[in-house]
């Protein structure tokens, strides 16, 4: 009986010439899938720049938080739905809760907080059935009319923000600065629309 068990044990453990079988490597991301979370990115980039410049060209800095409050939600969800694919944009120093970080993109961000734009590059993150996408978010020097030092802000910015993000920490970066993320999961078998 105690040598059932022994063997038992070797066969558990490999012994008597069986082999164990090391975890299958991920295969690399289709370039296909990359060139479609990278098409989505830039649509929804694209996207919001065209109506915060526009808000901004008719209305200054609070025409476009204004837009970022009421409107950069819907525009996202019109990108997910036109791709296929779940995007959006968050950082390691929120305005808005609802872009709160996915738990993939968190040591990203971590890792990022407060280098320059030039320190990171993009990446690919094997997710399982889908590819993650992050592409930071450069410090414009526009951005900084409302992501720049607090002391700095226009007092009807500042007022704004306190109104619409009570707990606002999107504030206080300089051109160059990482500000965030723009992050996608894409289907391991998308392909560009």
């Amino acid at each position: 009986m105690r040598d059932g068990w022994k063997l038992a044990a070797l066969l558990m453990a490999g012994g008597l010439g069986c082999t164990t079988t090391a975890p299958a490597r991920p295969e690399p991301p289709p370039e296909a899938a990359i060139e479609a979370g990278n098409a989505a990115l830039q649509a929804l980039q694209a996207r919001l720049f065209q109506r915060l410049s526009k808000a901004m060209e008719e209305g200054g800095p609070t025409a476009a938080l204004t837009v970022c409050r009421d409107e950069a939600q819907a525009l996202t969800a019109q990108v997910v739905a036109e791709q296929g694919m779940e995007v959006g944009r968050t950082s390691h120093r929120l305005r808005n809760p609802a872009n709160a970080p996915r738990e993939w993109v968190k040591p990203y961000l971590d890792e990022w907080a407060g280098k320059k734009i030039d320190e990171v590059r993009p990446v690919e993150v094997d997710l399982g059935d889908k590819v993650g996408l992050l592409r930071p978010i450069p410090t414009a020097a526009p951005c900084t009319t409302c992501h720049g030092a607090t002391e700095q802000l226009a007092p009807e910015v500042r007022e704004l923000l306190q109104r619409a993000y009570p707990e606002d920490r999107a504030t206080g970066f300089s051109p160059g600065d990482i500000r965030g993320v723009f992050w996608a999961e894409v289907p391991r078998t998308a392909t560009p629309r």
